[in-house]
């Protein structure tokens, strides 16, 4: 075809498509009325649907408000302060006999973990491992106060233990049933996390049933373990795992370094009879106006480098490191560096806490200890004292 054939077409092409185009419109919107209106409806349709965020069903699945509950169970929750003393150790039974002999061989450390009131006169539940080998426990409630506490009783094996302040009237927590809880209800920790008093963090019950080991082989709290996402740090030991109800359903204990939204706490059925089995103990104590007795020493259990150093057939016996001032061991010339190693006729095993052998004494009774001192051995009757109020100086 010639070009001016060509051009003699181009105006009937252009007519042709510009009929096309018209005629799709035409038919479109003849045919298929509806397409264009029935994809908005389709947007606003699904838009209303009754998705768990969506507008029109705020009030019956909401994300929750949490300020209730943590204003009802926030008065209960405490904070604990421990100081324990550490023994310098080198690793050679020589040198770590020096340290202790010239420059006292330890170091004070401090430590913070959380707890809560389950009682008007005071008991309070945390973790053992917030207060074990601890020699001085502070509590500080909501309130400013700040009281010392004492142990009344612990299981490792579990991880719980109960302390003690002196005060009346108290704000106290209700324990709840852990066996009601199911993966993906809400849960709310309070704790002092890093020193950061009554924190309150929200997050679900990821798991129920866990259990974790402690990094050496050894099952860490041997009741059933509540993994949450809530945020539990360190100082959130010892604090409460509350439900909606303002309930305690789990107490806060662990977290695995450098995982985040993993945190674990012991649900509160496997350790309640524990639990009141040391408030009952100690109920039972205070209904006879018995005080506590006291001694008035710190000690370490030997081992077999010390027993050997020190020249001893085995390791039962304790290592008297100090002697507090004015105290019924400063009063019967009990010294530091003196190995007990009998208590009542009653050989001092590595199986023995010293501290339970007195506890089931009275305050006045006399206690007959064998002590060996300078490779001699000596008896030395001690009577023993209520324990203070305060903590004293060491001599």
């Amino acid at each position: 075809m010639s070009e001016s054939k060509f051009k003699a077409y181009i105006p009937l092409l252009v007519v042709a498509i510009v009929a096309s185009v018209i005629t799709s419109v035409v038919v479109t919107n003849r045919v298929f009325p509806d397409r264009v209106d029935n994809l908005a409806t389709a947007v606003a349709t699904t838009a209303a649907l009754p998705l768990p965020f969506a507008s029109n069903t705020t009030s019956s699945i909401a994300l929750p408000s949490f300020a209730d509950v943590a204003e009802a169970v926030g008065p209960t929750v405490v904070r604990v302060d421990t100081e324990r003393v550490e023994q310098f150790t080198t690793g050679d039974p020589h040198m770590d006999w020096m340290f202790r002999g010239l420059f006292r061989g330890e170091q004070v450390v401090p430590g913070t973990g959380s707890g809560f009131i389950v009682s008007p006169d005071g008991h309070i539940v945390t973790n053992y491992h917030v207060i074990e080998s601890s020699r001085k426990i502070e509590v500080t409630l909501t309130d400013g106060r700040k009281l010392r506490a004492q142990v009344i009783g612990g299981s490792k094996e579990s991880d719980v233990a109960v302390i003690k302040v002196n005060a009346k009237n108290l704000p106290a927590a209700q324990l709840g049933d852990s066996s009601k809880l199911r993966p993906g209800d809400w849960v709310i920790a309070i704790g002092n996390p890093y020193g950061f008093d009554h924190t309150v963090t929200a997050g679900i019950v990821s798991a129920l049933g866990r259990s974790i080991d402690d990094g050496a082989g050894n099952t860490l709290a041997t009741g059933d373990l509540i993994q949450t996402d809530a945020a539990i740090n360190k100082g959130n030991s010892g604090g409460p795992l509350i439900d909606m109800q303002g309930k305690v359903i789990g107490i806060n204990t662990a977290i695995i370094q450098y995982a985040q939204g993993m945190g674990f706490a012991i649900s509160i059925n496997s350790v309640r009879d524990v639990l009141s089995e040391m408030m009952t103990r100690k109920t039972a104590a205070e209904s006879n106006d018995a005080p506590r007795p006291w001694l008035g020493i710190w000690y370490q259990q030997l081992d077999e480098n010390l027993a050997g150093y020190l020249e001893l057939p085995d390791a039962n016996g304790i290592l008297i490191t100090d002697v507090y001032k004015d105290s019924p061991a400063d009063k019967a010339k009990l010294q530091k560096g003196d190995v007990v190693r009998e208590i009542n006729r009653k050989s001092v095993t590595p199986n023995m806490s010293l501290a339970d052998e007195i506890g089931k004494m009275k305050v006045g009774d006399t206690v007959l200890l064998w002590v060996w001192r300078d490779g001699q051995r000596i008896y030395v009757s001690v009577k023993l004292a209520a324990y203070p109020d305060e903590e004293p100086d060491l001599r």
